[in-house]
């Protein structure tokens, strides 16, 4: 004989179950975004470049000083890069910055020793923020910007509110490294990122 006072507590129960199954099979089966049908990149600027690293997208800004000067200290503030109508912030908490000194290289004249410091800002970007400039690409909204501010130290004097700012075009295709090449100052960057 069958206990009518189980039945609504085995009804709750086969429903939660059930409720509980479809939530972890929907978060196990979820996929990562997939952006292989673009391979979007930036055109008519040598100073940011949008890259992916297999995992991600992100931007990477290019920033060199040469000369026969020592550079101290380097600190990003703030910026921002606007991709048509998109802003996206950049600020000390999601950027990161890596800096190098290449070994220092004669000069043309006897005993002159120049410096190669270069600078990599990257923001990588999430799911969400990637999807937003694949919308202004498909807009047509491509006409982009962006801008950094920095506190930077040379030969002991302090140079802050230092920036830099450029315009671009967001592109559905592949770097021109046939242009990189041109410029032997890359050649960091292209060991490094492509």
């Amino acid at each position: 004989m069958i206990n009518l006072k189980r039945k609504p507590i085995i009804a709750c129960l086969f429903c939660i179950v059930l409720f509980v199954t479809i939530v972890f099979t929907n978060c196990v089966t979820r996929q990562k975004h997939d952006f292989s049908q673009y391979n979007l990149s930036l055109k008519n600027t040598l100073s940011i470049f949008l890259l992916n690293n297999g995992n991600n997208y992100f931007f990477c800004i290019f920033l060199q000083y040469i000369g026969d000067f020592e550079i101290s200290n380097f600190e990003f503030d703030h910026g921002n890069i606007l991709i048509g109508d998109y802003n996206i912030s950049l600020n000390r908490s999601n950027v990161n910055v890596l800096m190098f000194l290449s070994e220092p290289a004669p000069n043309e004249w006897p005993d002159y020793y120049m410096n190669q410091y270069t600078f990599f800002i990257e923001r990588h970007l999430t799911n969400n923020e990637m999807k937003n400039i694949i919308n202004q690409y498909r807009m047509g909204n491509i006409h982009s910007s962006f801008y950094i501010w920095f506190d930077i130290t040379i030969d002991g004097e302090e140079q802050p509110g230092s920036g830099i700012l450029d315009t671009f075009e967001l592109f559905n295709g592949p770097i021109d490294k046939d242009i990189l090449n041109l410029f032997p100052h890359f050649e960091i960057f292209i060991e490094k990122y492509l």
